[in-house]
């Protein structure tokens, strides 16, 4: 995602949304195709026929993954043409894989795009695990930026997208620096305010020396903003002591946060649907979208 230079905020030139054309990947493609819009951008609307799915009835086969071909195309096309008659750039992309969310993935990497945007389910249990490791494999493996649309968030009603408040969550590791570029490219383009948290789950038991971690870690959230932002608005630093994902969505909610902006950790296997953590617990639970940067 370019970070534009001199203090004028973010471009997305290409932004891929992952559909299975579901209930939730339709609101996820209410807000691609307003940032598309927002900035200029060119949006590939990418599905996959999931083969792993079609070969667990080995019966049936062949006539499963044709009746899925032709539905991801009916659906692609029909998608395709109406954002196209809305003015947007867009092009479709039909993969086929044992692992969508690792097509999706390298389909963002080849097209070097800026932005993956995706819907996911508000499942528990079993349903959660098949139908979860789609967004969390995304999250833990794209080299850029993933928007994930939760299950809690509203659906936009309004053509035009301004994140007023934002909330950027950081464990003060793994390239933080970068994302907070992201957190405030995003805020200064619409010159919103922007809240810096980080949370402490194991604060000192000393109520004084616990004071004194708070005061240090305010200013090392302080530090990571440059000097020149300060120009067009004033960073609040927010320390927290507990629990980071529930820490994270309380503050959100008092802030009434229209984005949400936290590292996640990249991960070397695809079975990270069996490890939510705090991106996934947050994006599960969350009102409002969660932008996730992976970290090396």
């Amino acid at each position: 995602m370019p970070i534009i230079e001199g203090g004028t905020g973010v471009a997305l030139e290409r932004i891929v949304l992952a559909t299975d054309f579901s209930p939730s990947a339709e609101a996820a493609s209410v807000y691609a195709e307003a940032l598309a819009r927002r900035f200029g951008s060119k949006l590939t609307v990418a599905n996959v026929v999931d083969l792993s799915v079609a070969s667990r009835s080995a019966a049936v086969v062949g006539p499963a993954i044709e009746q899925m071909r032709h539905y991801s195309a009916e659906n692609l096309g029909r998608t395709i043409n109406q954002l196209r008659e809305t003015g947007l750039k867009v092009d479709g992309k039909a993969m086929e894989a044992e692992r969508p969310s690792a097509a999706v993935v390298r389909l963002a990497g080849d097209q070097d795009a800026d932005l993956l945007v995706l819907g996911t389910h508000g499942r528990t249990g079993l349903q959660k695990i098949i139908l979860g490791s789609f967004a969390q494999g995304a999250i833990h493996h794209c080299k850029c930026p993933v928007l994930t649309i939760g299950p809690n968030v509203p659906r936009l009603h309004t053509e035009g997208l301004s994140f007023e408040t934002i909330l950027f969550a950081t464990d003060l590791h793994h390239q933080t620096a970068e994302k907070a570029a992201i957190a405030l490219a995003f805020a200064q383009d619409s010159r919103g305010r922007i809240l810096l948290c980080h949370v402490i789950d194991r604060p000192p038991s000393d109520l004084t020396a616990a004071l004194e971690r708070q005061f240090e870690t305010e200013g090392t959230l302080r530090r990571l903003i440059p000097n020149a932002f300060y120009d067009w608005c004033t960073p609040e630093p927010e320390v927290e002591f507990g629990s980071p994902a529930e820490q994270i969505l309380q503050l959100a909610t008092r802030a009434q946060a229209d984005l949400i902006v936290l590292g996640a950790k990249r991960s070397t296997t695809w079975l990270t649907q069996f490890v939510e953590g705090v991106a996934g617990h947050v994006i599960a639970n969350a009102t409002c979208p969660v932008m996730t940067v992976c970290a090396d």
